[in-house]
């Protein structure tokens, strides 16, 4: 009795040791099924671009699909995997053919079948749009190292955007985009242009291509500014003695400038006490009045400093500024 008593628990305690190191759930080896309907969008496809699209899979244990492409000598290669249905592969030669096939994967890296393939070669169909917001700067501004114009825009995002080709005149804003005029290719969203002269205008347009190089977007622009030549300063100047404490300050006006800053200060690079901007005129000279009634009136006997900033464009961009000089009043 007590040898069939033993044997029975350890038959049992046996069979609970063997439960305990096995898992109580089978291992999923079954891999989902094989996506349907595998095809591109003609109507999304192009432009450097080739739109997937297939039937959803609707495993519980679905976890995404791996697709794979060829073209060329290039074997299949996994390029991404997606949960979504669909899936727009972008930035295509366009005189390459592409072969894609894809399959589905669960939570435990079961793999389906793959489905058919598809072949498909981007074709170039629209230009890039023109680009927005070209804005233009031009300065002369030696002491800081700039004497140029700085042209900015929006950069283009299409997917098949390859780079922009600047143009420039220097004789009118009517005129061709072509090698005549050619002054540069870049891919940026910004351009500054060093070889440039005071007093000059200068005329830029601005036209994106695409990857083909055969579409085009019609030329932004054109825009146009100067870096301005120097305002010469005539009266007072060299800290000579003046006969009153409201000077009239007189400089030379410069062609394309729009507006002039006048700056009045204690010294020459700091002290700023009075300050006053003008449109620009058409006659040769500039003259401004220091007014009796500013909140700082000029002391007697005392130097003081001005000079003059230049504006090409009604901001607040610097074009020139003159050197600084000064007076004394009596």
């Amino acid at each position: 009795m007590i040898n069939r008593y033993l044997s029975l628990l350890l038959a049992i305690s046996l069979g609970l040791f063997m439960w305990s190191c096995s898992d109580p759930e089978e291992d999923d080896i079954d891999a989902p099924a094989t996506p349907s309907n595998f095809n591109y969008s003609g109507a999304l496809s192009g432009d450097g671009g080739v739109y997937l699209l297939w039937d959803e899979n609707t495993e519980s244990d679905f976890a995404g699909y791996v697709i794979y492409r060829s073209y060329g000598t290039v074997d299949f290669t996994l390029i991404v995997t997606v949960q979504e249905n669909f899936y727009m592969d972008s930035g295509l030669d366009y005189d390459t053919e592409y072969s894609y096939k894809i399959a589905a994967i669960d939570n435990e890296g079961n793999e389906s079948g793959f489905t058919n393939t598809v072949n498909v070669t981007p074709i170039n169909l629209n230009p890039p749009a023109t680009p927005q917001n070209l804005s233009i700067k031009a300065h002369n501004l030696p002491t800081e190292f700039q004497v140029n114009v700085e042209l900015t825009w929006d950069h283009n995002t299409e997917a098949d955007f390859s780079h922009y080709k600047l143009f420039r005149s220097d004789v009118s804003d009517l005129f061709a985009a072509n090698a005549a005029s050619f002054l540069d290719s870049i891919t940026d969203n910004f351009y500054v242009d060093e070889d440039v002269t005071p007093g000059t205008t200068y005329h830029y347009k601005l036209i994106a291509y695409d990857q083909g190089g055969t579409l085009e977007a019609p030329a932004a622009g054109p825009v146009s500014d100067i870096p301005l030549e120097v305002p010469t300063l005539v009266s007072p100047i060299d800290g000579n003695s003046i006969d009153t404490t409201t000077p009239t300050f007189h400089w030379v006006n410069v062609d394309g400038a729009v507006k002039y800053k006048i700056i009045v200060r204690t010294s020459s690079v700091t002290g700023d006490i009075w300050e006053s901007t003008m449109d620009a005129t058409t006659d040769a000279e500039m003259t401004i009045t220091y007014p009796s009634n500013a909140t700082v009136p000029l002391g007697a006997t005392t130097l003081y400093y001005w000079f003059v900033s230049g504006y090409s464009k009604d901001t607040e961009d610097i074009n020139v500024f003159t050197p600084v000089t000064g007076f004394r009043t009596p």
